[in-house]
């Protein structure tokens, strides 16, 4: 149910409207006056990075099996990547889309700019300020975007596990891309790597990214909440430091701060728990690596559990039976996630498996195949709910047995009373 305005937010429009006055006429003054070399202007590579690869945790490299994984050549619109042996090589031709960076699942390819975790914080910093947040492209844009639009080089280069963190947290996500601009772009696979990584998402978080065609339907307004905040935050002066620290709520931009940083320190004690948990460590002496996509997965886990119903991951399921103990399985996982040990059993921590199936593609023997598990197993357990929980039937079995024994005490006197 929408929430009726108030006194404080006809304040605001009037506000808005006398500062959108203001800024009209500065904005003239200042094309008048500016230097035109001095002025911003839109350059599409701006938006674009050239992934860099380390082979170190390509599972094809390390396994000297091509075939182990193909997903980032699959996801290159221009055949860009090859392996040779254990080398792995981005060559001149790169179009710089970031698709092969967003469909490697043991993040082979590094990147600054979209980075996952980088990429979820710039995302929910716009939904959590504005009514609405736009994904798009350079061409789709073909101009400098406005505070709630984000530009990625292709709108698939946004992971699905990032998409899925982010709807878990926010209704107001949609891409903009006008009518015609995939058909004609160059990154002939990123709609398909956009329009499997968002529907994944929308099926396990049950919600959905809304899609703009006409630039004439978008909107830039801050959301209510935010406007209300700031607001509040500005007319403060002299105390705003003051009442910010007693509570940042009051101010939109710090609330919007503390929001992202709550995320970050999830996740950081999400790593701690689990390296507590299964160690940091396989039999192997090998150092597991939980990469920065299953982060934002678990930590979306955490805060909606049920939601583990609805995703369908694949998990390594290892017949004993067939296994020769080769170790190629061990080998071809480079975060490590599968371990064989001194007797030869072999094992997976599926919090830190990222479902590439390469380990069942390598095994000679077909003892390694892909089968649906349950998701419910990446929800850490909370020690700390669980020691409250345990209080808790702690204390109302005391209270039961305490009306258990005023009751009979109760009784007893209700004897005695009869017996006079």
């Amino acid at each position: 149910m929408a929430k009726k305005r108030d006194f404080l937010d006809d304040i605001i429009d009037i506000q808005s409207d006398l500062n959108a006055i203001s800024r009209s006429g500065d904005d003239l003054v200042g094309q008048l006056t500016a230097d035109p070399e001095d002025q911003p202007f839109f350059d599409p590579d701006d938006y674009r990075e050239r992934p860099r690869p380390n082979s170190t945790f390509c599972v094809a490299a390390a396994s000297g099996d091509s075939q182990a994984c193909r997903l980032c050549m699959d996801a290159c619109p221009v055949d860009a990547i090859t392996i040779h042996g254990a080398s792995l090589r981005i060559e001149d031709t790169c179009c710089r889309c970031g698709l092969c960076a967003a469909a490697c699942p043991t993040e082979t390819f590094i990147v600054r700019k979209n980075a996952p975790l980088a990429l979820y914080d710039n995302v929910a910093r716009v939904a959590a300020a504005y009514e609405q947040c736009y994904v798009t492209c350079p061409r789709a844009l073909d101009r400098l975007p406005r505070e709630n639009e984000i530009i990625l080089p292709c709108v698939g280069a946004m992971p699905r596990e990032v998409w899925f963190d982010l709807l878990c947290d926010f209704s107001n996500l949609s891409v903009y891309l006008p009518l015609g601009v995939c058909d004609e772009c160059k990154v002939a696979t990123g709609e398909i790597a956009f329009s499997d990584a968002i529907a994944d998402a929308e099926e396990w978080s049950g919600e959905s990214v809304g899609l703009e065609i006409d630039e004439a339907d978008l909107t830039h307004s801050q959301n209510r909440a935010y406007k209300r905040s700031q607001f509040v935050s500005n007319i403060t002066t002299a105390g705003t430091r003051l009442v910010t620290r007693a509570n940042p709520a009051l101010a939109g931009a710090q609330a919007v701060a503390n929001r992202l940083s709550a995320h970050s320190k999830q996740i950081t004690e999400l790593q701690k728990k689990l390296e507590q948990a299964v160690g940091t460590q396989n039999a192997q002496s090998r150092h597991r690596m939980l990469t920065r996509k299953r982060r934002l997965v678990l930590a979306a886990l955490q805060k909606y559990p049920d939601l583990a119903d609805e995703m369908y991951l694949e998990f390594p399921h290892i017949d004993a039976t067939l296994c020769t103990m080769c170790d190629a399985c061990s080998k071809a996982c480079t975060i490590h996630a599968l371990e064989m040990d001194k007797s030869g059993c072999v094992t997976v921590e599926q919090p830190y498996c990222v479902n590439c199936g390469a380990c069942a593609v390598v095994c000679p023997e077909g003892a390694i195949h892909m089968q649906r598990a349950d998701v419910s197993e990446l929800v850490l357990p909370d020690e700390e709910a669980e020691k409250r929980e345990r209080q808790r039937r702690r204390t109302a079995k005391l209270k039961e047995q305490g009306k258990e024994t005023l009751n009979k005490g109760l009784d007893l006197l209700e004897g005695l009373a009869e017996d006079k």
